[in-house]
């Protein structure tokens, strides 16, 4: 079961090569708490700390929890509870892998009058240079041993999961060019962009990392389609806190900038689905009849027509996996694979996957937000697989062109995401 679902994370995980729109971020819900045992009392406390870590991500910015309706919304933790599976990690230690609802979990800070940074999220490529002091490296993808330059780029990646911040590091095959670290240390943005257009992106960073005494330092670069921001950061301890400190920065910059207004969130979801093969007005009137009668869909009209594509905009209620249900009961319908650029997902390094344990899970039945029953037998992974350890997942929508650096912002500005079809 978990080799499928790690296939089904790659597959998941394809990006257009180059500009492309904002990526939809799969996975902002759901996250891994290590508990103590499994009775109640430890799955209440980590149902918790579970929605802390959600509510930081989805509000963008973790000075969500410092609000004074905080307390009373993670007494109730449990209403946003969507699913749940104990799991062993490979070191032996229990944890629960936490689903929680899109709609509870979108609503909680706009009731506390904060903005939402929804699941459209700018990609951001780095170009992260290490100094150690005996060595210069550039960190790339696959830097996953556990020598210095995997943990830095571990370090980087975990940091970019915990803010859900779609991160990603260049392939091995740059170490091939000779002035990349010049480039780096030097911030030549132009260079820097020509390199980085073979690669998926919507933002460029460059981190220049060094040692300071016993510790470490940098000063990065963030550039998207119409800003551009700088900093630095100062007497970092390890590898872990520098990253942290750069990542941070960075998504309540993001943040700051794409999130929704409270007032624009609304009860009901809504997605966009792009539909090809749309041949005749016939196809156009039998698509959307379907859709219009699916139990959740709450109304459904198109926004947008380009050939034999058609973007309808739908809003549901509910949850999303659920209106996902739905539309693969159409045999019409079938989820486009077309060939993309795999980045692969952003993980914690090369720690394998949590082996399941005995696991509980809602019922499909069960209307979203209903923990699951104390008797379940049913595996949670069948209808909410569970991702491995501190991993998210991006997919876009497909790149239109070379978009104008207006709708590249407006893109990132989209609560909810793109499915096509």
């Amino acid at each position: 079961a978990m080799s499928q679902i790690r296939m089904m994370l790659l597959l998941l995980v394809v990006i257009m090569p180059g500009m492309a729109s904002a990526v939809t971020v799969e996975g902002l819900y759901q996250v891994q708490v290590p508990v103590a045992d499994t009775s109640p009392e430890s799955q209440q406390t980590a149902y918790a700390e579970g929605l802390k870590q959600v509510l930081a991500r989805v509000a963008g910015n973790p000075d969500v929890l410092q609000s004074d309706q905080v307390d009373a919304l993670l007494d109730s933790a449990e209403s946003l509870v969507q699913a749940y599976q104990y799991q062993t990690s490979p070191e032996g230690n229990d944890v629960l892998t936490i689903t929680y609802g899109a709609v509870g979990v979108n609503r909680a800070p706009a009731n506390m009058q904060v903005p939402v940074w929804g699941a459209n999220r700018p990609l951001t490529l780095g170009w992260v240079a290490v100094d150690s002091g005996r060595d210069r490296w550039v960190l790339t993808a696959d830097d996953d041993n556990l020598d210095a330059r995997g943990r830095w780029s571990r370090a980087f990646r975990e940091a970019a999961v915990q803010r859900g911040l779609p991160f990603a590091l260049p392939p091995s095959d740059v170490r091939d060019q000779r002035d990349l670290t010049s480039d780096i240390r030097g911030q030549f943005m132009e260079s820097l962009r020509t390199t980085s257009s073979a690669y998926p992106h919507n933002l460029i960073s460059v981190v220049n990392v060094s040692r300071q005494g016993s510790g470490w330092e940098a000063s990065w670069r963030l550039d998207g389609p119409a800003f551009s921001e700088t900093g630095e950061v100062r007497d970092a301890a390890s590898s872990e806190s520098l990253a942290s400190a750069v990542i941070d920065a960075w998504a309540d910059l993001l943040a700051a900038r794409y999130s929704v207004e409270a007032g624009k969130v609304s009860d009901a979801q809504r997605v966009d689905l792009k539909i090809e093969n749309i041949q005749s007005v016939e196809d156009y009137g039998h698509l959307l009849a379907s859709l219009q009668h699916m139990t959740p869909v709450v109304s459904a009209g198109p926004v947008q027509a380009a050939g034999n594509v058609a973007t309808m905009r739908v809003s549901f209620s509910g949850e999303l996996s659920v209106l996902k249900e739905y539309i693969a009961l159409d045999h019409r319908f079938q989820p486009v694979e077309t060939e993309r650029q795999t980045m692969g997902t952003q993980s914690s390094g090369n720690t394998p996957a949590p082996k399941p344990a005995p696991a509980e899970s809602a019922d499909p039945g069960d209307p979203p937000g209903k923990a699951p029953a104390a008797d379940d037998t049913a595996t949670a992974e069948a209808d909410h697989p569970a991702s491995p350890v501190g991993s998210l997942a991006y997919h876009p929508a497909e790149a239109e062109g070379e978009a104008s650096a207006a709708e590249s912002e407006q893109s990132f500005e989209a609560l909810y995401p793109v499915l096509r079809y």
